[in-house]
């Protein structure tokens, strides 16, 4: 154990200087104190959302934090862990102690009516025996908001980075796709970059509006370990172009329904183009909170994937998302999620594969102190092919906020997977200690910026919530 401090205390150095300059506003949160969906295992893992953490459906304007104050906002996260089978291998359990750290940093500031977020996250993982899977990710991500009249506005967006894939993850490659001896091999490096816009009509007035927007996402596999015979070895590189149109209408206070036509272009890096194709999105959904008691944002809709090659399956169905928050008492939070989506498959002879998730979990505030947290949730991941891979995860955190600008926890979770694919099947089983770091708290900023006046928008002056609360 002590060669492995001594191997990362540099990085681990460097990676709290970071976080000691400012790291941001949590992008990734986690643990059993997130939302089900996004804890323990990553669904979706060939989506280039799943590596910038992005939500099923990027709702135009969801993501942008108006809540924030100008400032900067600093964070870092370290976990020690200890797992049962760290690889997640099908044919023996191999136990490793895993050490994370996560540093963040945001920053938020106006130009004049004009908003403007741009944020840094990294995540680089050290293993105690297993350090070929050692492995780093860096992600830049701004958001550019532009108040152009009272009836439009204008938002630009893009994301920069690498990652990697987590061996086991929903829809990833397996250890017999690379070449040699896949077990020696580390995971795979993704590159990729993301950028669009948003032309919105009508949010600051009016109870109808409209977004016209445009993304383009391009990602690019840089694994030397795998099969050159396979059919998804060094062309897995692909690029997409997302064109969609949303219809927004706020019938009540905080309720409003919406729709979404959306046209998605896909091509692949590779000479052989019979995996190009595009997706077609029809949409509808509710933006419900009836009540401060419960939440949520609930779609359904179709979708319809084509291919150049007409000998390719092509997927014709469903698709749908749910995100509820209940609040049973001030002190106590359920949240569900469900959802289901058309994904690009890792799978060597897949064409696409169905990924369905259900999840809940339930966070609970013991005392002013400590908050307990508990979440389950299962995936099916349906292959053209017929594979059908099924996931089970669960986990519990016990978090105590130790002082204002830290908290601690310790945290138990089990990762299943069941197929109907010989050699793939695992479970693996960790616990560990969490420690998490609001550096913005320790550092003493934002005690001036919370007496500001927040720049003004035509003539509707913004405050800070102490200003607001300050007047009353």
């Amino acid at each position: 154990m002590s060669n492995m401090f001594n191997r990362i205390k540099g990085k681990l150095v460097l990676a709290v200087g970071l976080a000691g300059l400012g790291t941001g506003v949590p992008l990734i949160e986690s643990g059993a104190m997130a939302q089900t969906a996004n804890q323990g295992l990553t669904p979706a893992a060939n989506s280039v959302q799943s590596f910038g953490n992005a939500p099923i459906n990027r709702a135009s304007g969801d993501y942008q934090p108006l809540n924030l104050l100008n400032d900067f906002y600093p964070s870092i996260q370290v976990d020690f862990s200890q797992h049962d089978n760290v690889r997640r291998r099908p044919d023996i359990d191999e136990d490793d102690f895993l050490i994370t750290v996560t540093p963040e940093l945001g920053y938020r500031t106006n130009f004049g009516r004009h908003q403007f977020y741009a944020a840094y996250q990294g995540r680089f993982t050290f293993h105690d025996e297993i350090e070929q899977e050692d492995a780093e990710s860096n992600i830049i991500s701004a958001n550019l908001g532009l108040d152009l009249t009272r009836r439009w506005d204008l938002e630009l967006f893009a994301s920069i980075g690498n990652s990697y894939e987590r061996r086991g993850i929903s829809g990833g490659r397996e250890f017999r796709t690379f070449r040699n001896d896949g077990f020696d091999s580390g995971p795979e490096n993704v590159d990729f970059v993301s950028y669009g816009a948003d032309l919105i009509f009508g949010r600051k007035i009016g109870i109808i509006q409209g977004v016209l927007g445009y993304e383009y996402t391009g990602t690019n596999f840089q694994s030397d370990d795998l099969d050159d015979i396979t059919n998804f070895s060094d062309s897995r590189d692909r690029s997409s172009e997302v064109v969609h149109f949303d219809l927004n209408w706020q019938f009540a206070n905080r309720t409003s329904v919406f729709g979404r036509i959306q046209k998605r272009v896909t091509d692949y890096d590779r000479d052989d183009v019979s995996l190009d194709g595009d997706q077609t999105d029809l949409l509808l959904g509710l933006r419900w909170k009836p009540a401060n008691s419960l939440s949520g944002t609930l779609g359904f809709g179709v979708s319809e994937k084509d291919f150049d090659d007409p000998s390719r399956n092509r997927f014709d169905g469903e698709i749908y998302y749910a995100d509820l928050n209940y609040s049973i008492n001030p002190f106590s939070v359920i949240n569900i999620s469900a959802s289901r989506t058309v994904e690009e498959p890792g799978d060597e002879f897949a064409d696409f594969y169905e990924s369905d998730l259900i999840g809940i979990g339930w966070n609970h505030s013991l005392n002013s102190r400590l908050k307990l947290g508990l979440y389950a949730k299962a995936i099916d991941d349906d292959y053209d092919t017929g594979r059908e891979d099924q996931f089970f995860d669960w986990g519990a955190e016990l978090q105590y906020g130790w002082r204002n600008w830290m908290t601690a926890s310790i945290y138990y979770g089990e990762i299943e997977r069941d197929s109907n694919r010989d050699g793939i099947a695992y479970e693996d089983t960790y616990f560990g200690l969490r420690l998490r770091s609001d550096l913005r708290s320790l550092l003493g900023s934002g005690k001036k910026s919370q007496r500001e006046r927040e720049p003004a928008s035509f003539g509707k002056a913004k405050k800070s919530e102490f200003a607001r609360k300050k007047k009353r």
